[in-house]
């Protein structure tokens, strides 16, 4: 049971479906799947989680080094991808695998992480697939080394897209910060040599970060002279898409105080 739905989720080792169905899929199919499918993995093992607490107590740290070893995996993979659908198609599988961690760490809190990395990531994701799309629809490549530069000569891209960065990051005050320090704390309070493993994840999954919005807004771009603009309706997309990310904690802060 548990294997279907680390397919679905996917966690690292069954995993390889998951970027060639990006990088193949049209925009539409890529964020439907981020945003949705992958999630029926982990709805999968929060349905099941509170029935089967006797094999979380007897084999559950099994389960929460699959989604460690996992996530450090994929991080690494995300350095050497010459493809910025497979970039952003491996950070799933690395954010996948730390929800993993927190719903098996035997901790409501870890539960509560795992949940809000689910959402956080279906928002994140597709605005970045998104906004990839219409890169693709302008210049007609997803290459590194094609678009690097390409943002600066956009007159509104290189906010947008270091905003969709930095949340696939978890920066504060966003969903995906709050997220992974639910999961950092249940996965400390299950083992002290897990939590330094899960600090050692976050390290990686901000230096990935980093490289994925430099490596599109530094360098002298192949396509300089040349003014784009984005669309209205595309504009609105991608702010449907980080709204959320940024003004729900302010919301549940502001509900919970009241």
């Amino acid at each position: 049971m548990f294997a279907v739905f680390m397919v679905k989720l996917p966690v690292f080792g069954v995993h390889l479906w998951l970027p060639k169905a990006h990088v193949e899929a049209p925009v539409s199919g890529s964020m439907i799947l981020a945003g949705v499918l992958l999630k029926l993995g982990g709805y999968g093992f929060l349905r099941v989680w509170s029935s089967f607490t006797f094999f979380l107590g007897a084999s559950g740290g099994y389960m929460l080094s699959v989604g460690l070893l996992g996530g450090l995996a994929a991080c690494l993979l995300c350095l050497r991808q010459v493809d910025y659908k497979a970039f952003v198609a491996y950070s799933s599988v690395c954010h996948m695998g730390l929800a993993l961690a927190g719903i098996f760490s035997s901790f409501l809190l870890g539960v509560s992480g795992g949940l809000y990395i689910l959402v956080a990531h279906g928002f994140c994701s597709s605005c970045l697939f998104y906004m990839l799309y219409v890169l693709y629809e302008r210049f007609y490549s997803r290459r590194l080394l094609v678009l690097k530069g390409c943002v600066a000569i956009f007159p509104l891209v290189r906010g947008l897209w270091f905003l969709g960065c930095i949340f696939n990051m978890g920066v504060p005050p966003s969903l995906s910060f709050f997220s992974e320090v639910f999961v950092l704390m249940s996965v400390g309070g299950f083992s002290v040599s897990s939590f330094w493993f899960c600090g050692v994840i976050l390290l990686f999954s901000g230096i990935y970060g980093i490289y994925m919005y430099t490596s599109m807004s530094h360098g002298e771009s192949l396509f300089g002279g040349v003014s784009h603009f984005f669309r209205l309706r595309e504009c609105l997309v991608i702010y449907g898409h980080l709204f959320p990310l940024f003004y729900v904690i302010f919301f549940v802060s502001v509900v919970f105080w009241v």
